[in-house]
């Protein structure tokens, strides 16, 4: 159950790292400065809750035992 879960954990956050640096962060245009702003200004932040995601699965493993 654990592997299971650690493993959705690890594909979860990954996918929002990729989702929001692919997909959210890349610039609208190539041209100038005042136009390399993200499409979404919260882009950064999904990636930080990806990267959180992440590294709580290792936190996830190593204190849930399982039931008995």
């Amino acid at each position: 159950m654990r592997r299971y879960v650690t493993t959705i954990m690890i594909v979860a956050g990954l996918g929002l790292m990729i989702l929001s640096y692919t997909a959210m962060a890349t610039p609208q245009c190539n041209t100038s400065v005042a136009c390399s702003n993200p499409k979404v200004s919260f882009a950064a932040g999904v990636f930080i809750l990806g990267i959180v995601i992440a590294f709580s699965s290792a936190v996830f493993y190593s204190v849930y035992k399982g039931t008995k």
